[in-house]
């Protein structure tokens, strides 16, 4: 898929599909949860949001307060559109699968992209040449057969094994300081398998908002070591990297 398929592809997803679940879905408010608890322990001034989307963690990311500056990447014109509007940061048109900014960052951040790229590989790679210091992504785990039905309306390509993405990131050149999978049983198999026979809105209904309510509640109680939520730190490791 050129970069110019991939763009129109993602700008249907945003108008069709995404919408109401970044702010408002459960999972994704237990994965900022989850986010700022890592992020809360790293010190970074520089950081770039790759898939950046319609700007959902500009105020997760500037959190810490010393962040000097923000950018944010992404392939879809619509959900940059989207994100100059909802917060202040500075944006680009960039395909990471192909491109990279030719700078480095104390953190590169990468928020359920990594499940949307066909390859993974080279965005990490471009990743890795995009960061100084830290790395952190989350991404979707589990069986991909099993909810093919839902994940392809999201625009998904993989869903990662266990261990499989970890692996990844060592080929790109980082070291995995630690990975968490989070969502069991509430979330991932029982709301998984029930997303199969739904079909996706960008806009919640009212009931819709109140069971997305009900189940953020429920997932607390979602195991803390298992689940197809994955979300990984790494550093990059030693050793020359491409800035040309």
């Amino acid at each position: 898929m050129s970069s110019a398929e991939a763009a129109a592809r993602n700008d249907d997803l945003w108008k069709n599909a995404f919408g109401e679940m970044q702010p408002a879905g459960p999972v994704h408010r237990h994965m900022r949860r989850l986010l700022g608890d890592v992020l809360a322990g790293l010190d970074y001034r520089t950081v770039v949001d790759i898939g950046c989307g319609a700007g959902d963690n500009v105020d997760l990311l500037g959190s810490s307060g010393g962040v000097e500056r923000l950018v944010g990447i992404d392939v879809s014109t619509e959900a940059l559109a989207r994100a100059s509007r909802r917060a202040p940061a500075e944006y680009h048109s960039l395909d990471v699968q192909t491109d990279r900014l030719r700078e480095r960052f104390d953190l590169v951040f990468s928020s359920l992209l990594l499940e949307h790229v066909e390859d993974d590989l080279a965005a990490l790679r471009n990743m890795r040449a995009m960061c100084r210091r830290w790395l952190v992504v989350s991404t979707i785990a589990g069986d991909f057969e099993r909810y093919r039905a839902w994940d392809e309306q999201m625009g998904h390509v993989r869903n990662y094994a266990r261990g499989e993405l970890e692996r990844r990131l060592e080929d790109a050149g980082f070291e995995v300081a630690s990975a968490r999978y989070w969502g069991f049983p509430f979330y991932s198999p029982l709301a998984r398998v029930v997303q199969n026979f739904t079909r996706a809105s960008p806009k919640f209904s009212r009931s819709e908002r109140l069971l997305a309510a009900a189940l953020y509640r429920l997932y607390f109680l979602n195991s803390k070591r298992r689940g197809d939520l994955l979300i990984i730190l790494a550093q990059p490791t030693s050793g020359p990297t491409d800035d040309a």
